[in-house]
């Protein structure tokens, strides 16, 4: 397994974009997640409460950093002006030890 965060980082006044082309972003989120290579994906907002966001998060196995990047560079957030760019980097799945469920201990929290 591979792991690779994406980093997406949005423009300023993104949301009108971001909620125009959501629909089409969470579909390749939901393939990601159906062909099990999905970890975590979310957005990550200026400020908890509020609307307004600076970017998203996506952690997802691939076969190479080459392969994230081509992913990347098909996400309809980027396509669509939402994001200025997106960063890939390798990532270590340390903990939760990937037996946990981690969306039950946040749902706990």
């Amino acid at each position: 397994m591979s792991l690779f965060a994406i980093i997406g980082h949005d423009v300023a006044n993104s949301s009108a974009q971001r909620h125009i082309t959501r629909a089409e972003h969470v579909e390749r989120l939901q393939a990601l997640d159906h062909d099990n290579r999905l970890i975590i994906a979310g957005p990550t907002p200026i400020e908890h409460g509020k609307g307004e966001m600076s970017g998203s998060l996506i952690i997802a196995d691939f076969d190479s950093a080459e392969a994230a990047q081509a992913w990347a560079n098909d996400e309809p957030y980027l396509r669509d002006g939402v994001y200025s760019h997106v960063d890939i980097r390798p990532f270590i799945h340390t903990l939760p030890k990937a037996d946990n469920n981690a969306s039950v201990k946040v749902a706990k929290s």
